[in-house]
C-alpha cells in the first residue's frame, strides 16, 4: 500500500476561549486539545483559567490527500478538558470543524462551538493557516503598453 501524498500544512493556533462550562464552584484549569488526521495535540494548561481562558499555542498539522478518506481527514476536532490532580480530566465540551475551505481560501479565523450532550458549552477561538507544497501559481508579468496608447481619440 502506498504512502498517502502530503499536500501541505496546516498552522492552528487556538488563541483562547469563552464562557467554558465550569462544573465546581472554584476556577478551573482548562486546555485545549487539537485533533487531525488521528494526531492529537494539546495547549498548555491555563491555571485559574476559569470560563475564559487564554493560551495562544500553534500546532502545526500535515494534510494529506488519500482518496477514500479525504472526507474523514478534512475535519479538525477541538476539545476543552478541565485537569483534574486526582482523577480523570473532565471534558468541558467538543467541537469540529469542516477544512475544506480553509484549504481553499488559505486562512479561518473564527469561534468555534462546544457542546456536549448537555448542549452548548462555550465557545473556542481558532486561528488557522494552510500552506500548500505545491509551488504558488504563476504571476503575469505588466505589459510594457502605455494604457495610453492603446486609448481611442
Amino acid at each position: 500500500m502506498s504512502q498517502p501524498k502530503e499536500i501541505g500544512t496546516l498552522v492552528v493556533v487556538v488563541l483562547k476561549a469563552r464562557h467554558l462550562h465550569q462544573p465546581s464552584f472554584y476556577k478551573q484549569d482548562p486546555y485545549a486539545q487539537v485533533t487531525l488526521c488521528g494526531q492529537t495535540k494539546k495547549t498548555n494548561v491555563a491555571p485559574k483559567g476559569g470560563q475564559h481562558p487564554e493560551w495562544d499555542d500553534e500546532f502545526r498539522f500535515p494534510v494529506y490527500a488519500e482518496p477514500g478518506k479525504d472526507r474523514q481527514n478534512r475535519v479538525l476536532e477541538v476539545s476543552c478538558y478541565k485537569q483534574e490532580v486526582k482523577a480523570e480530566d473532565i471534558l468541558l465540551g467538543k467541537g469540529t470543524v469542516d477544512i475544506d475551505e480553509t484549504l481553499k481560501t488559505g486562512e479561518f479565523d473564527d469561534w468555534v462551538q462546544l457542546e456536549t450532550s448537555a448542549g452548548a458549552r462555550g465557545e473556542v477561538y481558532l486561528e488557522m493557516t494552510f500552506y500548500a507544497n505545491s509551488p504558488p501559481p504563476p504571476t503575469r508579468r505588466p505589459s510594457r503598453l502605455i494604457p495610453d496608447r492603446l486609448a481611442r481619440p
